[in-house]
């Protein structure tokens, strides 16, 4: 796990060369003469300077196109994640304790935000790429929303992908003329700067125009402080009067938005908003699934196989199975959309990213168990930690229920709750992950490695997806 994750919006990077890091002489950014007001990032310079969150070099200037180097990257970032740093011991041979960035650099390697190369060096003057500092932002910090933003130099399939999607989504970071990112590109302390000052001011995008609304809502505070940043000792710009009306630009993990007016923009505690309520979309009372989006997910796939038992792989027990229930949901008028349906790998939140692009109304992911042989049965699992918790246990249920039949012949192993990444952020919609049997057990491997088995357990399945719909109807 990823310790001391901030939100995106709090995110403070102190840009400053190796030589200032420890230097007292560093310079205020109004006598750069490398940047002047015509700089591409002067305005954000100035933002983060007039904040102390970026300094000069002891020669008077910032070096905006300088590359970053693997050194400083842990400096900046430990620096503000607020870790330990200092001088100590390392387990890298290229940094002794003496050096400047010693403890950031162990501190990001034991928080697996920026470690080294498994080779025992830690490659401190390397220069980063914009791929790199990608995965690297979002290790560091909370970004959740995703889109279908793409860029034609940046594969689906590459470990950079969801890192550099995160970011394009919020406005951190934006392409190059084409429609390319450029994710060998080196990336220089200018950039840094770019990307920060958006991350802190959404009026910093690369396209302000690109700004618009996800809500409206109504201010429910006597005065709600308007602030430059998502904290409550952040500096208060001004203040909303109650029932103001606001647009809302984006909500934060932390409870924070950033809202405005016409005349006045910036960050209030989302407590004292108030929504207008959804409409209800229209049923179908004679089928509850009728034109529902139903994302369909087969664990594991590709160089991953699952669980193995018995000549089994758990990815083929998913899959195969998931389309038997994609069928039986299609042939009910519901629309399908499958995580994969070939023997591919997708990253958890590949899966994720494609179900909320789907505007899915369940998520069902299905897996096979395996316990050194000696367990057996099904069960069923909800997450309780989104804004679901309560639907996730209600489709868990009634999919475990519909599971106990006789034909199946299954030990009920029960409704439980876990963090499952998959179903831990979908908070866009309902969602279960399904444990179908234990593939090293003999008896559950049986029934797994049995055709008709896994069509009757994908027809049980769909009918605990029915019996959801139909309850959400009748509440």
């Amino acid at each position: 796990m990823i310790c001391k994750k901030i939100v995106a919006a709090c995110l403070l990077f102190i840009l400053v060369a190796t030589q200032c890091i420890s230097s007292p002489e560093s310079v205020s950014a109004a006598s750069f003469p490398d940047v002047p007001t015509s700089h591409r990032a002067y305005s954000e310079i100035m933002y983060l300077v007039n904040r102390d969150i970026v300094t000069g070099t002891p020669n008077g200037k910032f070096n905006p196109e300088d590359y970053v180097t693997r050194a400083e990257a842990a400096t900046m970032i430990g620096r503000a994640l607020n870790l330990q740093g200092g001088y100590r011991q390392t387990e890298y041979v290229d940094v002794p304790k003496s050096f400047y960035a010693s403890g950031y650099i162990q501190d990001m390697s034991d928080a697996k935000i920026l470690a080294g190369y498994g080779n025992g060096n830690f490659g401190v003057s390397d220069k980063l790429t914009r791929e790199q500092m990608a995965l690297i932002i979002t290790r560091a910090w909370s970004f959740w929303e995703t889109s279908g933003i793409t860029f034609t130099d940046v594969n689906v399939n590459s470990e950079s992908y969801i890192a550099i999607n995160k970011l394009a989504t919020v406005g951190v970071v934006s392409g190059y003329p084409g429609g390319k990112f450029g994710p060998k590109d080196f990336i220089k302390r200018a950039d840094f700067a770019l990307m920060v000052a958006r991350t802190l001011n959404p009026e910093y995008r690369k396209n302000p125009a690109d700004l618009q609304p996800i809500a409206q809502a109504t201010v429910i505070a006597d005065s709600l402080n308007v602030r430059n940043a998502p904290d409550a000792s952040a500096t208060r710009i001004s203040a909303f009067a109650y029932g103001t009306k606001v647009n809302v630009y984006s909500k934060l993990e932390n409870g924070w938005a950033y809202v405005g007016t016409s005349s006045l923009k910036g960050f209030v505690h989302g407590a004292y908003l108030k929504y207008p309520s959804t409409p209800t979309v229209p049923t179908d009372p004679s089928n509850p699934l009728k034109g529902k989006i139903i994302v369909v997910d087969p664990g594991h796939g590709g160089t991953d196989p699952g669980a193995l038992g018995y000549g089994m792989k758990e990815k083929d027990i998913t899959l195969i199975t998931s389309k038997y229930l994609r069928d039986y949901l299609t042939e009910a008028g519901a629309k399908v959309v499958m995580t994969r349906d070939t023997d591919i790998f997708h990253s958890l939140e590949k899966r994720v990213l494609i179900a909320n692009n789907a505007s899915g109304e369940a998520f069902i992911s299905i897996h096979a168990n395996a316990f050194n042989g000696t367990a057996n049965g099904t069960e069923t699992y909800y997450n309780e930690d989104n804004s679901k918790s309560v639907d996730n246990k209600k489709l868990a249920t009634y999919i475990q229920n519909r599971l106990l039949i006789p034909e199946l012949d299954m030990k009920d192993r029960g409704v439980k709750e876990a963090n499952f990444y998959v179903i831990r952020y979908q908070n866009k919609m309902t969602s279960t992950l399904i444990e179908l049997g234990f593939i090293d057990n003999k008896s559950d491997a049986s029934k797994l490695a049995s055709d008709t088995w896994r069509k009757k357990a994908a027809y049980q399945i769909h009918l605990g997806i029915k019996d959801y719909f139909q309850y959400l109807q009748n509440k």
